[in-house]
């Protein structure tokens, strides 16, 4: 089948398919109580010896850190002193005082504050917010979300955010994810048959057998699996600030990030200024299903794009039922899914890639997240909708090849399963997909199944990964100055989630971002002036001017559908060779074609300039002319459509490219025409004027050239029909 990781890959942020219920640990004794044992109070009845935690937690805590090269140097462009990385060692377990040691792996990105650029930079906040100019001495520590994903790809992300213009900030790759010892590092990869099965039935039962034998195979390598919870990741944080002597620092966290962030609130009170928490999921959240209630949050987003298209003409006309498509999609694999041949049985060992109603369903969900995927989101889904309902093999062929080649992203899924069962969540997950079922049976059956989820719900206790006290998740309660920041459309931690924690925050400020998807503090271009102002003077009424730069996305309608980049991708898996044959015809088409237009272009003014004629041709030379000029326009406007489509998504080109592209493709079809209709005019003015030698092969390749780069884009489907 296609990987069941892929799904994981696709929608970071989603639910695993393979949490757990949970049974009470032991209970934590709060630091300073005393407990009285049965030999100090005759009363009492004695009990079996119970191996209490310390009083101190951080009684071994080290606090050594080590410089370390970052181990991401080469795969993420940087200058040297923009960014460092180290080690933090740690206990794996602090509640076991015979607890291992692990090493934590942290980022420090560096205040740009100082770079030659830094001028425009002072004049532009000056302007718009107000920002005194300097570099702040309060960093900031981001909390990572999934969990499990893993600190390259914030690296890549936050290295030219705006909070760096003027602080530095710190990212703790969380214990068990990436270079911070990931104790399933091969989890979709490791025998590969298991995913190798037929029926969606069997693809869950899959997910199931992958979540055991991570934890199986980690567990006899000596990890403790139940020292990889919230509480803990939260002592990290504050075992970092130690070590690097921070007294303070703001923090800011998304998603899982936010759920870490209410933790850490609760454990390090005294070492905080402020906290901007954003895609909000309460630390309480196994005490309402409605948390976890994925297919009804995802409905709601459907609704909300389809009120978007239907304000807008066009996008209305061609798009008037995005959910529907999505639900015919979904149930045109129910029972029968999309099975396509592929040549890489290092992954696939029966050389078939399967798709069931889980991709189906959720690839949309995916590009919900980030809402520069708006404006082409309903031509998106439409496409795949008939992609998959018509079952194009191009097309699933290539998704698989991508997924083969690790190209969706990184996520250490052992980890997120550990969170998962000991912070408690399987339990209520299970619940919350059987509402989803009754309320959604099509979304909602693309999640899984009732035997599916209850299975899960048991594993975890099975593996010793129980579900922690609940008193450890209560609300948080503080004044400490905060930003409760989301994305009015946010697919997954929606604002509902967000509103409730807002009781618990005396100084808290709700912050929504109109046509936001998730985690708009780290995606919205104006989010990083806006959190440097607040971290200035968190007391101060918040300065929310860019909320209001949000503007409605405006609709690709309809989009340009083609299969151009799903027929490439797949050459470049099976053989990077295969390219030069599409590169060499498109690439000489294009170089003669260039060449052709410079030259007519500027040639008569420079004869007239010398006082010289040009040779007759008869009508041959401005045929040529025009042919050149649709070749460079068709390749113009077509690179540029790709370009920009491939800018809000790498995903994107996969269905197809924004509107205007058919304008390239219209120009490509008239540069064909022009071209057939160069060569009869050279032909005509060799035989009826004798035209030159140099000028008939000149018209002639022109003509050619113009006719080759026409056939090129029909037959790799980049025509205007």
């Amino acid at each position: 089948m296609l990987k069941r990781s892929l799904l994981l890959m696709l929608v970071p942020l989603l639910l695993p398919l393979a949490l757990s219920a949970q049974e009470p640990a032991p209970l934590v004794v709060p630091e300073g109580e005393i407990e009285l044992t049965a030999d100090e109070d005759p009363k009492m009845e004695q009990a079996p010896a119970v191996e209490l935690p310390p009083a101190d937690l951080f009684a071994r805590d080290s606090y050594r850190v080590d410089p370390v090269v970052c181990p991401f140097k080469g795969d993420v462009e940087y200058e040297p002193g923009d960014i460092e990385c180290g080690l933090l060692q740690v206990p794996e377990n602090r509640e076991n005082p015979n607890s291992r040691f692990i090493e934590l792996h942290f980022v420090k990105l560096n205040s740009r504050w100082g770079k030659d650029d830094e001028k425009d930079k002072k004049d532009k906040d000056k302007k718009d917010y107000g920002l005194a100019p300097g570099k702040r001495d309060d960093p900031v520590i981001y909390l990572t979300g999934g969990p499990g994903a893993q600190v390259t790809y914030y690296v890549k992300r936050f290295k030219d955010h705006g909070l760096l213009d003027h602080r530095d900030m710190y990212i703790l790759e969380q214990r068990g994810i990436g270079f911070s010892g990931d104790f399933c590092p091969f989890y979709s990869g490791r025998k590969p048959a298991t995913d190798d099965v037929a029926t969606f039935e069997e693809s869950l039962a899959a997910s199931l057998t992958r979540f055991s034998d991570c934890a199986r195979n980690a567990q006899a390598t000596g990890v403790d699996l139940t020292g990889y919870n919230t509480m803990e990741n939260a002592r990290d944080v504050k075992a970092l600030r130690r070590a690097l002597a921070i007294e303070k620092w703001n923090v800011w966290g998304i998603s899982y990030g936010s759920i870490l962030a209410q933790a850490y609130l609760n454990e390090d009170p005294g070492g905080i200024l402020a906290a901007a928490i954003d895609a909000v999921v309460p630390l309480d959240r196994r005490e309402s299903e409605l948390y976890w209630r994925v297919a009804h949050w995802y409905q709601r987003d459907l609704e909300k794009l389809q009120e978007i298209c239907s304000r807008q003409p066009a996008c209305a006309e061609h798009y008037p039922d995005i959910s529907g498509r999505i639900r015919q999609a979904i149930g045109s694999v129910v029972n029968q899914p999309i099975e396509v041949e592929v040549e890489d049985i290092e992954n696939y060992p029966s050389g078939k890639a399967r798709f069931f109603p889980d991709i189906v369903g959720y690839l949309p969900f995916m590009f919900l997240y980030e809402q520069d995927n708006y404006p082409g989101l309903p031509g998106m889904v439409y496409a795949w909708a008939d992609a998959v309902v018509q079952r194009d093999e191009v097309l699933f062929q290539a998704l698989a090849s991508a997924a083969s080649l690790g190209g969706f992203g990184g996520i250490s899924q052992g980890m997120y399963n550990a969170i998962a069962c000991t912070d408690g969540d399987a339990e209520i997950e299970a619940r919350a997909f059987k509402k989803d079922l009754q309320a959604h049976p099509v979304l909602g059956g693309a999640f899984g199944n009732p035997e599916f989820w209850d299975r899960r719900a048991a594993l975890c206790a099975e593996l010793g990964m129980n579900q922690r006290p609940a008193d450890q998740y209560l609300p948080v309660e503080t004044d400490l100055p905060s930003l409760i920041i989301e994305g009015d459309m946010d697919p997954i931690t929606p604002p509902p989630n967000a509103k409730a924690i807002l009781p618990g925050f005396a100084n808290g400020t709700y912050v929504e971002f109109p046509y936001a998807g998730h985690g708009p503090s780290r995606s919205v271009e104006c989010a990083g002036d806006m959190l440097n102002k607040f971290y200035d003077d968190p007391t101060l009424e918040p300065d929310l001017s860019c909320v209001e730069e949000m503007e409605e996305p405006q609709m690709w309608a309809p989009l340009y559908v083609s299969r151009v980049a799903p027929r490439l991708l797949l050459l470049l898996s099976e053989d990077k060779q295969k390219l030069a044959i599409p590169g060499g015809w498109a690439g000489g088409s294009i170089l003669i074609s260039l060449i052709a237009f410079l030259v007519l272009t500027f040639a008569p003014p420079i004869r007239w300039m010398d006082g010289r004629r040009g040779v007759r041709a008869g009508g041959a030379r401005v045929i040529a002319w025009l042919a050149a000029t649709a070749s460079v326009a068709a390749v113009g406007i077509m690179g540029t459509a790709v370009a920009i489509t491939a800018e809000t998504s790498e995903m994107m080109p996969l269905f197809g490219f924004v509107p205007w592209a058919r304008y390239g493709a219209w120009c490509g079809l008239a540069a064909g025409a022009l071209g057939l209709l160069t060569l009869l005019a050279t032909y005509r003015a060799r035989r009826e004027q004798g035209l030159p030698g140099s000028r008939f092969v000149g018209f002639t390749l022109t003509g050619i050239a113009a006719l080759s780069l026409s056939i090129f884009m029909l037959v790799w489907d980049l025509g205007p029909f």
